[in-house]
């Protein structure tokens, strides 16, 4: 009698060590299965993001998520960081072939600060507060870096808040040209704002 139930216990003890075997090995396919997922998940995002390339002289190759040429140079963003790149350095862009509008479309319309009333206007109907407008043509800051910045506006919003988000999709709807800035740039930007016109371009003081 106490042989059958040493061997009762025993077969309860193997069968429960067995199960829990079982499901360890179980959750551990399936928390691999999730990881590798993810990773996919990742490098298909990473993929759509980087999409325009730059070739360097003399070799190399960035992939960026955002470019826009401007007469100082190029100025791209990759990983959130905005960079200007001397035009010297770079061999040729290989855009994307999807007819994604750039930051700055080429098709962009022709702008004036007479034409502000219309953002201020979709705003201010979006949102139920006047456009946080943090420079409106020439301002101080811009005579101190040797920026022509008459034709344009600052806006104090950054490019990623829900707001910054449905004025983007306003200017690119309507075809008015803008840039946007996650942060401070020394000589170009004093922090996240978006910068509604064409690209500031510099002059040379006398």
């Amino acid at each position: 009698m106490g042989v059958l139930i040493k061997r009762t216990a025993f077969v309860k003890v193997f069968a429960s060590t067995f199960l829990f075997l079982f499901l360890s090995v179980q959750a551990a396919g399936l928390a691999s299965a999730q990881e590798t997922d993810k990773k996919q998940e990742s490098s298909s995002a990473e993929k759509e993001v980087a999409s325009i390339s730059i070739e360097l002289v003399g070799g190399g190759r960035l992939q960026v998520e955002e470019l826009i040429e401007t007469r100082d140079g190029i100025w791209y963003k990759r990983g959130g960081v905005t960079t200007l790149l001397d035009r010297t350095r770079v061999a040729r862009i290989e855009r994307p072939s999807s007819g994604e509008t750039p930051p700055v479309s080429a098709a962009a319309k022709e702008w004036s600060l007479a034409d502000s009333k219309k953002v201020e206007d979709f705003f201010f109907s979006k949102f139920g507060r006047p456009l946080p407008t943090s420079a409106f043509g020439q301002s101080d800051i811009h005579n101190r870096w040797g920026l022509d910045h008459r034709q344009g506006m600052d806006i104090g919003l950054h490019p990623d808040s829900q707001e910054g988000v449905a004025l983007v999709n306003f200017l690119r709807s309507e075809k008015i040209p803008y840039l946007v800035f996650r942060g401070y740039i020394p000589g170009v930007a004093t922090g996240p704002h978006i910068h509604i016109g064409r690209p500031s371009h510099r002059y040379i003081r006398r």
